[in-house]
């Protein structure tokens, strides 16, 4: 993540966040909180002030609005970065997978994903646990004692764009074009388009929350909409992209298609 590498970045949000918090009258409450020498904080104060986010007076330092929104915006990445980070390596007491053999409670299981489901079996991988509960093949299993990373491989978004034009054939062979694994409509006018096409939609209810779930597990999700949605669903996909980093960005292609 840029923001933890930032190292001037994170030392602005701590001053602000101390001098929110805690109205420090010197220099000395700053830089004894943060361990940093009062000239090191007197420095960023300075910049900091020159850019219209600090106000030092004698009744202390106060960060000002922009400064505000700038403690509001690291907060954001943050919780967003742990949020993802949680996710990524598991950081969980236990879980619940589906066991792809036999397995006795006791047993030492590897995890992984597969088609968008948490799986457990005996084969080896690079997270592992403990089975609490016997299960057949096929069965949910309880996983304790998690080590590990479980893989996380992001899917794609295809987006494919129609309007009132786009005849049902066109529906068809255009879905026959894409490897997908689930269907999502965004609204009923797209459900209509769907079912008239003879095409079951997957995904109907809270489409992009859904979409982008599955498409965090794995799955590739053709998500149909007309024109005038296109705009929110691609800024809901670039919003949950904003602090990940390579392979963990969700993909998204577009298709337009027309009468």
């Amino acid at each position: 993540m840029k923001l933890l590498r930032d190292k001037k970045q994170l030392t602005r949000f701590l001053i602000l966040y101390q001098s929110a918090v805690y109205r420090p009258t010197r220099l000395a409450d700053i830089a004894g909180e943060l361990n940093m020498t009062e000239q090191g904080v007197h420095n960023y104060i300075s910049d900091m002030e020159s850019q219209g986010l600090i106000e030092v007076s004698s009744r202390g330092y106060n960060p000002t609005h922009e400064g505000m929104e700038l403690v509001r915006e690291v907060l954001s990445d943050l919780t967003i970065f742990l949020e993802e980070a949680s996710k990524k390596i598991d950081l969980i007491a236990d879980c619940t997978a589906i066991a792809l053999d036999d397995i006795s409670k006791g047993d030492q299981v590897g995890l992984f994903m597969d088609n968008g489901f948490l799986h457990a079996s005996h084969e080896s991988s690079r997270s592992t646990g403990t089975a609490l509960t016997d299960a057949k093949k096929r069965e949910p299993v309880k996983v304790g004692a998690l080590k590990g990373i479980i893989d996380m491989q992001v899917g794609t978004v295809y987006i494919l764009v129609i309007d009132g034009s786009t005849r049902a054939n066109d529906i068809v062979q255009g879905c026959k074009k894409l490897n997908y694994d689930l269907l999502a409509v965004i609204s009923e006018l797209e459900y209509g388009m769907a079912t008239s096409s003879g095409l079951v939609p997957d995904i109907i209810f809270s489409p992009m929350e859904s979409t982008i779930n599955a498409v965090e597990r794995g799955l590739n999700v053709l998500l149909l909409l007309t024109e005038d949605k296109l705009e929110v669903a691609t800024e809901r996909i670039r919003q949950q992209n904003r602090n990940r980093e390579g392979d963990y960005r969700i993909q998204q292609k577009i298709i337009k298609l027309s009468g």
